[in-house]
């Protein structure tokens, strides 16, 4: 019987992904680790080449688990190649071999029909409306961000307010205040007649100046309807509260309208970029300062996510990224420049999904 550790050890040779498992345990138990542990929990496993029948059509995903047999689920650990349809090994160019032998270990492999993969968002209405979810302005079409997170303004506790990106729902500095804010956004069926949850109410403005020093967040802020929401971010709870040390080598997390729940590894904290945001002329390049990178975790749509450590403090919000990597901006520049609170404790009842 081959043990899991060894079909994982070859899992990371053949993929050259990170042990999730170890590395979240790891940020879970320490937010600041000592450089050692740090260094431990991070190392990628040695990367080899990608197998031809690994990259062959039809395969969706790799992983591990039990070997199965006409719907048998036995003891044995072994290698699971996940295809969207299985198709006897005659018809296969490329066919997934019984074993693989990587790193001086062999393996037995499982091959499992699991349909194709697409990606799944928090695309739906729900009530009370829940960070995590797809919001937008009434008036923007079809267009969505992400509602970040329920915060106050500092020392007021009511009314609540959703924080999420400029560009997200105050249409890059194009929207009014008061305008009609709605869960879901438009690009998801949300309509103002039915999906009204508050009010564009402030926003910090872009500087677009040629390196500029003043373009420290892109935030906005939304007057929430009495009710409306919840404090909890979907399938992470309620804020614990606000982390503001920030090193590379930390893990952390969000939970967008595209993507959903995604883990990140931070990589620079001293970020200065030039995105491009959309003006009445035509895009502009604006100059970012203060921003934090990290590992892949994000996808259009999931702009203005709040983003937390593996303790649900929150350290940032979501602002962008690439194919390859995501950018947030701290959590501590928004509630200063806007003089907020992030709200840790809720007041609603539990969600409710509805159409």
């Amino acid at each position: 019987m081959t043990t899991e550790q060894n079909v994982r050890n070859v899992l990371h040779m053949i993929t050259g992904h990170y042990d999730h498992s170890t590395s979240l345990q790891a940020a879970r138990a320490a937010r600041a680790p000592s450089p050692g542990r740090r260094l431990q929990a991070a190392a990628p496993a040695s990367p080899g080449a990608m197998p031809d029948w690994a990259i062959g059509h039809g395969v969706q995903a790799l992983g591990l688990g039990e070997k199965e047999t006409c719907g048998i689920v036995g003891t044995d650990i072994v290698l699971k190649i996940y295809v969207d349809k299985k198709l006897p090994s005659a018809k296969l160019d490329k066919p997934v071999p019984k074993t693989v032998s990587v790193g001086g270990m062999t393996v037995y492999t499982d091959v499992v029909e699991v349909g194709k993969v697409h990606l799944h968002g928090n695309t739906q209405r729900i009530r009370p409306a829940l960070p995590g979810f797809s919001v937008s302005r009434a008036n923007d079409g079809p267009n969505t961000g992400t509602f970040g997170l329920v915060v106050n303004k500092q020392g007021q506790p009511s009314p609540q307010y959703l924080l999420s990106n400029w560009h997200a729902i105050a249409a890059a500095g194009q929207a009014s205040k008061g305008d009609i804010i709605i869960q879901p956004g438009t690009a998801d069926n949300g309509s103002a007649e039915t999906d009204r949850i508050g009010i564009l109410s402030d926003w910090v403005p872009m500087d677009f100046t040629p390196n500029s020093t003043q373009n420290l967040v892109d935030a906005a802020i939304a007057q929430l309807d009495p009710g409306a929401a919840s404090a909890a971010i979907a399938l992470l709870g309620i804020p614990t509260g606000v982390n503001n040390q920030l090193s590379r080598g930390m893990y952390v997390q969000k939970v967008g309208r595209t993507t959903s729940l995604s883990v990140a590894r931070i990589t620079d904290v001293d970020l200065v970029l030039n995105p491009s945001y959309p003006t009445p002329t035509g895009p502009k390049q604006v100059t970012l300062r203060d921003q934090v990178l990290v590992t892949f975790y994000s996808a259009p749509g999931d702009s203005g996510s709040g983003v937390l450590d593996m303790n649900n403090n929150v350290v940032g919000l979501h602002v962008g990224g690439s194919d390859v990597v995501g950018f947030f901006c701290k959590i501590q520049n928004v509630l200063d420049i806007l003089g907020l609170e992030v709200v840790t404790q809720d007041k609603t009842g539990a969600p409710s999904a509805s159409q």
